[in-house]
């Protein structure tokens, strides 16, 4: 094995092993009917770490660019993710598909640009994992999980449109983008 592919590899389970932490050590679910969905976005992404990991060990010689294209990827989904984290640490998020009522709005650091930066750092991560592995079957997995983190955004959004924070996030909504940076909506900065 060379070095760019234990590098691949490497930077691989540093992801996977970030995202299972916060599934499992950040996130909170609440108790009783408010967290019961949640168990939804646990068992999708527990599929598709094992999928990209047997992909990443069983198509190990993808070309230069691919090696490269993933380490960048893969870079930059960690370092949003652990952003997200420090940002929120004071107040850790709900888990995905969970129904409990939104109680602040966060709205600085990677927030000021996107409004679901870790589904975007987890979308990062798979797109990483069809560059590495240069097998576009993987494409069916960030385009499943794309769909699941959509579904979850559009829950959570509804969240904020039937709590006392209506109007913030509406206002926020204006300047940021779900998963995609929209500077030309930005408003007087960060």
């Amino acid at each position: 094995m060379t070095v760019p592919q234990l590098s691949v590899l490497l930077a691989a389970g540093l992801c996977f092993v970030s995202h299972a932490w916060g599934l499992v050590r950040f996130f909170w679910i609440p108790s009783g009917p408010e967290g019961r969905s949640s168990h939804i976005i646990e068992r999708a992404t527990a599929a598709t770490i094992l999928l990209h990991a047997v992909a990443l060990l069983w198509f190990r010689d993808p070309a230069p660019w691919g090696t490269w294209s993933a380490l960048a990827l893969y870079a930059v989904s960690l370092v949003l993710f652990w952003w997200c984290v420090r940002i929120n640490r004071a107040q850790p998020l709900s888990l995905a598909f969970s129904t409990d009522r939104p109680d602040h709005l966060v709205t600085r650091g990677p927030y000021a640009w996107v409004r679901h930066p870790f589904y975007l750092s987890y979308l990062l991560c798979w797109l990483a994992g069809v560059a590495a592995t240069g097998q576009w079957l993987l494409l069916a997995t960030v385009l499943a999980m794309g769909w699941i983190y959509r579904r979850a955004a559009l829950a959570e959004e509804a969240k904020f449109a039937a709590s006392p924070l209506a109007e913030a996030y509406r206002q926020y909504m204006t300047r940021a983008g779900r998963f995609v940076p929209t500077p030309w909506r930005r408003q007087g900065g960060p």
